[in-house]
């Protein structure tokens, strides 16, 4: 068997989340343009790697990849946000029902979700946007690892990448959030999983996705928000008749 050597990637992934911390340390601002000299030398590698961490992003959609212009920041549209919360809502319940199915409630790893869960509870985490966002993706990530599907979690964990970013370019905190309506929302979700319930899982995921992308849209102005239910993605997480969910 003869294969060629694997090129060293991990370089190239660290230099991409050293740019993602720079962006939600505020270092780099949308708009702002990532010379790969400049960044290789402050990070101590060679320009290579730099390259390649760039375009990991701009495949993610952080970055901009502009042709004989470098790539630059990118600042996401409310388009950007809806795509990532349509990828989490269709595989997230692909993920949970599978887990249901598996009955992960009986497996140790659910110990563990529960734990999670009962970090949100914490007050010192509540008091701290970054603290509150990072446990709520925890948990959810962690019940999305109850379903055992590699691939399907690998993304998903791409999408939980994105979400920081989101949240620090568009202003949006936890502090506009009501805790314990989230805090109730994944209670409902993980008793469902419990009791096996497969319309409950799908209805309290599905919410929780609704009520994100609310979220979302409050930190966008208005004249970006004009005409939202027109965009086709919005079809897959409101009917027309949910749109008081976004006022």
């Amino acid at each position: 068997m003869s294969m060629e050597p694997l090129p060293d990637l991990s370089t190239a992934e660290l230099v991409a989340q050293r740019i993602r911390e720079a962006i939600l340390d505020g270092s780099l601002r949308p708009g702002d343009r990532l010379i790969e000299a400049d960044i290789a030398a402050e990070l101590g590698t060679s320009r290579g790697p730099v390259r390649e961490g760039i375009r990991l992003l701009g495949a993610e959609g952080v970055v901009v990849l502009r042709r004989n212009r470098g790539a630059i920041v990118q600042s996401p549209t409310f388009e950007d946000v809806l795509e990532v919360y349509v990828v989490r809502l269709g595989l997230g319940l692909l993920a949970l029902h599978h887990a249901m199915e598996l009955d992960a409630a009986s497996s140790p790893e659910f110990d563990d979700v529960q734990l999670l869960l009962r970090r949100l509870h914490d007050p010192e985490v509540q008091v701290d946007p970054l603290l509150m966002m990072d446990a709520d993706l925890a948990f959810q990530s962690a019940l999305f690892d109850l379903s055992g599907l590699a691939r399907v979690t690998a993304v998903l964990e791409q999408t939980a990448r994105d979400i920081p970013v989101f949240v620090k370019v568009l202003g949006i905190t936890y502090d506009d959030v009501d805790h314990a309506a989230l805090i109730e929302r994944h209670e409902r979700l993980v008793k469902a999983i419990r009791t096996r319930h497969r319309g409950e899982v799908e209805a309290a995921w599905r919410d929780h996705v609704r009520c994100t992308v609310g979220e979302f849209a409050r930190g966008y102005p208005d004249a970006q928000i004009e005409g939202i239910f027109e965009l086709p993605l919005m079809h897959h997480v409101f009917d027309h008749h949910d749109n008081h969910n976004l006022g």
